[in-house]
């Protein structure tokens, strides 16, 4: 491989040989550390986008093999690999930007749902608890 060295990597320099073209340099691994998290929180923006055209996603499907899904684990927020790469800059104020109109459109359905709920409420009877319906005056 013409002017490419092998370096050594390792514990004392003893180690698997790696030429200096498989290297890769500290802002290589911080780029791709905050790629991997722009592209986790790309997909949760798109699964509210999904949510939000379709509230009961799996379960307004009829059941294909009787497998009830699994409810969502909480969400945590990743740990940033340090600051971000200029190369990252765009593509996290484009996510930046989803993400808030998202949570503006998430926030106008829970206002919608809130009103229905109230107007369900509003109705005589409804979620009231049933009341005896026979009197035993004999017994």
């Amino acid at each position: 491989m013409g002017n490419q060295t092998d370096v050594a990597i390792g514990l004392g320099g003893a180690g698997i040989q790696h030429s200096e073209a498989t290297l890769t340099t500290p802002s290589d691994t911080a780029l791709a550390a905050w790629n991997a998290i722009l592209d986790v929180l790309e997909m949760a923006v798109g699964a509210a986008e999904r949510t939000l055209k379709d509230p009961l996603g799996p379960l307004s499907a009829a059941p294909q093999s009787g497998a009830v899904p699994l409810p969502e684990r909480r969400w945590q927020p990743p740990v940033p690999p340090g600051p971000l790469p200029a190369e990252a800059r765009r593509r996290a104020l484009a996510l930046s930007a989803a993400q808030e109109r998202v949570a503006k459109r998430l926030e106008e359905a829970r206002l919608d749902v809130a009103k229905q709920l109230q107007a369900v409420a509003s109705v005589p009877g409804v979620g009231d608890p049933s009341g005896a319906v026979y009197l035993d005056v004999n017994g």
